[in-house]
């Protein structure tokens, strides 16, 4: 429950944001003028998305079909969303390490093997190992990846990805130097060498 990303809403915040996350996409020009989020929404009852209905939120039902395809239901549901003059910002947020580890996949059968096609494409993109396993307990991490290479790969969308790092969680505070050490051990578990494009870290302050 990241209750401070319900302060996306206010104008100093949500200003203060679209600065900070266009700084960590600078290398790709990324104009915090055009940045619009779209959730969570005070108006909206702060509702966070994930499937078609992420989607819709940031105009792309266009490509509905084809994330059908590519992922079953119950994908990702994004802390945050934005809009860009020609594509999105999603946004993966976290207040303390312990949030990166899970069970893992979950799924069925039938959706597990559509899962490991897609992160089997998403490796190959990221230029990670094909044995290293996806769907263990770094599972959250792939997906969003996953996501991000199905809007910039299959859809054809200028998607980017961002994660949130809050530094000083009042019940497990975590340091900006705990974050970095932490992002670098994920990316070494799941075989990723050097920075995931069109991603970017954005580290605030309680």
């Amino acid at each position: 429950d990241h209750r401070d990303l319900h302060s996306f809403p206010t104008r100093r915040s949500s200003d203060l944001l679209s600065a900070a996350v266009a700084a960590s996409l600078s290398r790709y020009h990324v104009d915090e003028q055009q940045v619009r989020w779209v959730s969570p929404l005070d108006s909206d009852m702060y509702s966070e998305y994930r499937d078609v209905e992420f989607l819709e939120r940031v105009g792309l039902c266009h490509v509905s079909a084809q994330l059908r395809q590519f992922w079953p239901r119950g994908g990702p549901c994004w802390d945050a969303l934005a809009t860009t003059e020609n594509g999105c910002i999603l946004v993966e947020a976290k207040s303390h390490v312990l949030e990166i580890y899970g069970n893992g996949c979950g799924a069925c059968a039938a959706s597990r093997l559509k899962i490991q096609t897609a992160l089997s494409a998403t490796k190959a993109w990221l230029r990670a190992p094909e044995t290293i396993d996806w769907t263990g307990r770094l599972y959250q991490s792939a997906n969003r990846y996953a996501y991000l290479y199905f809007l910039r790969e299959i859809a054809c969308v200028p998607a980017f990805l961002v994660n949130v790092y809050f530094i000083g969680d009042p019940h497990s505070p975590t340091t900006r130097s705990a974050w970095v050490a932490a992002a670098g051990a994920v990316s070494a578990e799941l075989g990723l060498r050097g920075q995931v494009p069109y991603s970017g870290a954005v580290f605030l302050e309680e």
